[in-house]
């Protein structure tokens, strides 16, 4: 059934897309990001090996259109590329269903509904690094049946958000609200989301700064923490630190540690000069009972015009034995990547 929709949902927005197109008082942009390459990821496996990965790449459509002089309509939808494993790129597979939205654009700020990135994302938690996404994090990037508001006005932008989904006897699953405070080289952003699903109904909180020391030095830090009755998204996740078993399925390098209080932090900076780009991170998740996880990492991107770029990356994880994955031994990975924006 879900493939069905899938399928309706995509020949509909080609059909609209079409449509679109015949209106000259609707503006809309295809666009893309392709981001290939490989990595190795040494899990003390027999089975590591260098493999060919994407990097979340991603093809999608944004439609506007003007209704009055104060309010302007917006639809967007994307699809992933990459395969039903989450790592590899696969010829002949479906694209995966990413952001499907409609909105307004009002004096009052922007509405909109649909499948789309989560608050919490977007302003405590988006990824540091070429990948984009980044191993240590709380929550998730994106979900469905949410209602968002956002407003900017001078140095302050404000958001909320309320999700419905599915007939499970609470109408609201979660609440997120977030906000943001900027100021010259300066920037403070913090989220809080409300899980109102189930009988474990517990919050996750989220602090991130960012500074401009020069023009070409950019430092960040981060803080969230999870209660230990908020069970939305499993609680941690391991984004890009994966490996597969002989029977397909993901092991990831930081384990989960659902049911207990957990908090991951980090520090993080950027130096670039011209068309050469340096970050480098170093983080840390923590789970009340369950020991932690340290995560270093390092990146070189440079820059071959503003459209198309190439970076290399490493990454080391550095786990307490009680938070070490099924593999047994902490992973590493080094990875090579080009990403093209169109």
């Amino acid at each position: 059934m879900k493939t069905t929709l899938v399928r309706q949902v995509a020949l509909t927005s080609i059909l609209a897309c079409v449509a679109i197109n015949a209106h000259a008082d609707v503006d809309t942009t295809f666009y893309g990001s392709l981001r290939l390459g490989v990595d190795y990821v040494d899990a003390g496996r027999d089975l590591d090996a260098v493999n060919g990965r994407d990097f979340l790449s991603r093809v999608g459509a944004k439609a506007e259109t003007e209704i009055t002089d104060t309010v302007k309509g917006i639809a967007v939808i994307e699809y992933g590329m990459v395969g039903s494993d989450g790592i590899n790129f696969e010829q002949n597979d479906r694209p995966g269903f990413r952001q499907l939205y409609v909105g307004l654009d009002t004096s009052m700020g922007l509405f909109t509904f649909g499948s789309q990135t989560l608050l919490f994302h977007k302003y405590v938690r988006s990824g540091y690094f070429s990948d984009a996404n980044d191993t240590l994090r709380q929550g998730a990037i994106r979900d469905d049946d949410l209602l968002q508001w956002v407003l900017s006005k001078d140095n302050f932008q404000i958001a909320a958000s309320a999700q419905f989904e599915g007939q499970d006897g609470d109408s609201v699953d979660q609440y997120q609200i977030a906000g943001q405070y900027a100021l010259a080289a300066l920037k403070l952003q913090g989220a809080w989301v409300a899980d109102t699903q189930g009988e474990q109904q517990g919050n996750l909180y989220g602090l991130r700064g960012w500074v401009d020391v020069t023009e070409q030095i950019t430092l960040s830090a981060f803080y969230h923490l999870a209660e230990a009755d908020f069970d939305l998204y499993s609680g941690n996740a391991s984004g890009n630190l994966v490996v597969q078993n002989e029977e397909g399925s993901k092991i990831g390098g930081v384990t989960k540690c659902n049911g207990e209080k957990r908090y991951t932090a980090g520090l993080y900076g950027r130096w670039s000069s011209g068309a050469n780009k340096v970050h480098a991170r170093y983080g840390i998740n923590d789970c009340e009972l369950s020991g932690d996880v340290q995560s270093y990492k390092v990146e070189y991107v440079r820059n071959l015009n503003k459209n198309m770029q190439m970076w290399t990356a490493y990454e080391l994880l550095d786990s307490e034995r009680s938070r070490r994955p099924v593999t047994g031994d902490d992973m590493s990975a080094w990875q090579v990547g080009v990403r093209y924006d169109f």
